[in-house]
């Protein structure tokens, strides 16, 4: 997992290289190099000093109370400075691995199955919002099939599985006067749903070994062209999995009734993705969907 977590650290801020390192027991100032992408293989493992990591930037990890180490970025001749939304993200990484060492060390101890939480959750969802949940399997069922059109690897694949599948349990947290509102939002009403990505991720980041899909929930409503939520990230910053979560879960709603529209054909569905593919959707996301939903015997509308 940490290696998982470093991987999307380099992707989402951009940056040539991204490791976690671990302080070492008993030596101040001294940290153990535990996973890293971009990095020389030879450093994991090794002990490092601070002062030599050569970091641009860093977020502290804290396992409950206790600092335990940090997640770092970087590369050769990196001079940038990173934007304060992109700290926020590299803060909410370094979380993520500080949830993922918790995770390890309790479930060294006792032996647990995260299928039964991430059951309980899946579980909530239906029973506050039947509707939702019913869309969020649809969803799962069509991300895993264009994630094996698009050649994901096995891990990839269940990351887009079950983000696709807990994409929308943040909106377990909305007022049920917003969430079955049958008109238009309100600007205020606007800024409280799209505060569900991280209500989620912060949901599904407790489960043990869903820390990197708590990840791409969080990042579902990012944009190619930047003009997304909640990070403003673009292009290949966004995980490829919160990129198949996006274009699915519009198709989706675009060709299920909802009390404030009519539902789309699947060739009209597909035209409006097709229409915003490089700005609001990732072109081969899109043509990848478009050609499931096109073929023979898929799963209908």
């Amino acid at each position: 997992m940490l290696d998982r977590l470093s991987q999307h650290a380099r992707a989402v801020l951009g940056f040539d290289q991204a490791w976690i390192v671990l302080q070492a027991p008993g030596e101040p100032g001294h940290f153990t190099a535990a996973a890293g992408a971009g990095v020389d293989p030879d450093l994991i493992g090794r002990r490092v000093h601070a002062a030599g990591l050569g970091a641009v930037a860093s977020a502290r990890v804290t396992a409950g109370s206790e600092e335990r180490g940090a997640l770092c970025v970087g590369g050769r001749d990196e001079q940038r400075k990173l934007e304060p939304h992109e700290m926020e993200l590299l803060c909410e990484l370094g979380n993520l691995t500080g949830e993922a060492l918790v995770h390890h060390e309790h479930r060294a101890l006792i032996a647990g199955d995260s299928q039964a939480e991430i059951r309980a959750l899946v579980k909530a969802l239906a029973d506050s919002d039947g509707a939702t949940y019913l869309h969020s399997l649809e969803v799962a069922a069509t991300a895993a099939v264009v994630g094996q059109r698009l050649g994901l690897d096995q891990a990839e694949l269940v990351e887009v599985e079950l983000s696709a599948l807990l994409h929308d349990v943040g909106k377990l947290r909305l007022p049920q006067n917003v969430l079955a509102k049958p008109g238009p939002l309100s600007a205020a009403e606007r800024r409280l749903v799209q505060l569900h990505p991280a209500w989620g991720a912060e949901m599904v980041g407790r489960i043990p070994g869903l820390e990197a899909v708590a990840l791409i929930v969080r990042l579902h409503h990012e944009r190619p062209d930047g003009a997304g939520y909640p990070h403003g990230l673009s292009r290949g910053r966004i995980p490829m999995a919160s990129r198949i979560v996006s274009a699915c879960d519009a198709y989706r709603a675009m060709t299920k009734r909802r009390p404030y529209s009519e539902p789309l054909d699947v060739s009209a569905a597909v035209a409006e993705l097709e229409r915003h593919a490089g700005t609001q959707f990732d072109p081969y996301v899109v043509a990848a969907l478009a050609a499931f939903v096109r073929s023979p015997g898929a799963v209908s509308a």
